[in-house]
């Protein structure tokens, strides 16, 4: 007659192995399940640095060209500037006015300083309208 303790150990150890095979299929699938996943984070990564290298270039190209324009701008403005220095200066407010002094205020001839002064906003204009062209170009290639 066979021994009950010796049929109870088999029992016991055959449930073990069931435990343990079990455990260890469940360990490699969870090993299989966080490979997966780390390599389709690696791929998104991947993905998204090519797509901030082409934004970046795209940024930079609008930018070289946005300089080049600001440039060219201040160029404008140092000879517009240049070329208004032989103009009358505005008469002093205290000083009384007499018939050969420049009509400022006419537009057919403006003093320097106001020349000047409108000449600058002018500059200023520009540079706002080439930045704002060049913020409208990004938007329209980043779309």
């Amino acid at each position: 007659m066979p021994n009950p303790y010796l049929i109870l150990a088999v029992v016991i150890a055959f449930v073990a192995n069931g435990f343990y095979w079990n455990a260890k299929g469940s360990n490699s699938a969870d090993v299989r399940w966080t490979a997966k996943i780390q390599q389709q984070r690696a791929d998104a990564e991947a993905a998204a640095r090519v797509k901030e290298k082409q934004l970046q270039e795209t940024a930079d190209a609008i930018i070289t060209k946005q300089d080049q324009k600001l440039r060219a701008t201040q160029r404008n403005l140092a000879t517009a500037l240049d070329s208004l220095r032989d103009r009358p200066l505005r008469p002093d407010a205290t000083s009384p006015t007499t018939s050969t002094a420049p009509a400022c205020g006419t537009g057919a001839g403006l003093c320097k300083q106001d020349a000047e002064f409108l000449t600058r906003e002018a500059a200023r204009a520009d540079s706002q309208r080439v930045g704002l062209a060049a913020c409208y170009e990004y938007i329209d290639k980043v779309k």
